[in-house]
């Protein structure tokens, strides 16, 4: 089978140096696409974005790490930075705004080479739809390795997007991705889980998820339990019966207040600390795939949407980009063990 189709990056995402799958390390995936969206577009430009200012991040941590290392001040650990050819960027899927099916496939042949490669998908938006197709390539490579496997799914969202259907969007759109996630074979809706919730949602949606045995943690429950009660709490009910996670990251769970660069707000009162604590301790999760999605630079000037995001991204995957040091050093660069 050949390699998909992609579009090479300019810069590429927390400096990888990599252009291949590397087993065991994250793979970056662009979905520049935002043609799903009903409202505030412009998280077509987010995967540009993300890769400038996680570059920008990553370069900052290796300046400081010379020649002293890094310290956490929150854990007190020692750490370094995984070197830059552990990481790989396979470049953006190719985005057809006239063509729903095309693009799904495209983003969907992109994180099942990942995958099938053993590395971690990490899929960056683009809009919340992009979600579903990521998922489904790790749905496929997943069912095609062991077909009687199951994996859970925990979405961070100030949003359930569990439509079946929208308006003139159809099946296809923002509002929609997880239930078309619900609908994979190889995911149990009873291990399905979100977090972040919050405001007035359609009661027909929370009646069919709550029927289907799935988990709504909203915010108010989120701020009530703290971060790490609400991951455990989330991860108890999503790994039932399965051994690894797909994690999507919508960043609109923050308050607009910190972050307005999104495409739907939400005042959720969530704050960046409490979304960090979350995902610290979600990134020790059995990941089979990760996305981030929902950064609109147009829609924030300032752009500190995207300079939150990124730090939300290295929280994320924290095992893989914050290692233990070795020898006392700090591994900086390309093709250091």
């Amino acid at each position: 089978m050949a390699d998909p189709v992609f579009v090479p990056p300019i810069a590429r995402f927390f400096d990888a140096a990599a252009a291949a799958p590397v087993p065991g390390a994250p793979a970056f995936i662009g979905m520049p696409s935002d043609a799903t969206h009903t409202s505030r577009i412009g998280t077509r430009f987010g995967p540009r974005a993300l890769r400038h200012e996680t570059t920008a991040l990553i370069r900052r941590l290796r300046a400081d790490a010379v020649p002293g290392g890094l310290h956490d001040i929150r854990t007190g650990a020692a750490c370094a930075l995984a070197a830059p050819d552990r990481l790989a960027d396979l470049g953006d899927a190719v985005i057809d705004e006239s063509d729903v099916g095309a693009t799904v496939e495209a983003i969907a042949a992109m994180t099942g080479r990942a995958l099938r490669a053993g590395a971690l998908p990490v899929a960056i938006g683009g809009d919340h739809f992009n979600s579903y197709p990521a998922c489904l390539g790790v749905s496929r490579a997943l069912a095609a390795a062991a077909p009687a496997s199951r994996y859970g799914y925990i979405q961070i969202d100030g949003h359930l997007d569990f439509c079946d259907r929208l308006g003139a969007w159809g099946a296809l759109n923002h509002a929609t991705n997880a239930r078309r996630v619900s609908e994979l074979p190889n995911v149990l809706p009873a291990n399905m889980v979100w977090i972040g919730i919050h405001g007035w949602i359609d009661g027909e949606d929370v009646a069919a998820i709550e029927r289907l045995g799935g988990l709504i943690i909203p915010a108010s429950e989120w701020h009530r339990d703290g971060s790490r009660a609400t991951a455990a709490r989330a991860l108890g009910h999503a790994l039932r019966g399965c051994d690894r996670l797909y994690l999507s990251i919508d960043i609109d769970a923050l308050d607009a207040g910190f972050l307005p660069g999104t495409g739907s707000i939400v005042h959720s009162e969530v704050t960046p600390r409490l979304y960090l604590d979350l995902l610290g301790a979600l990134s020790a999760a059995p990941l089979c795939g990760v996305d981030l999605v929902e950064v609109s630079p147009p829609l924030d000037s300032s752009g500190r949407s995207e300079r939150i995001a990124a730090r939300l991204l290295l929280e994320a995957l924290r095992p893989h980009l914050l290692v233990a040091p070795r020898d006392g050093g700090v591994l900086t660069g390309p093709g250091q063990p």
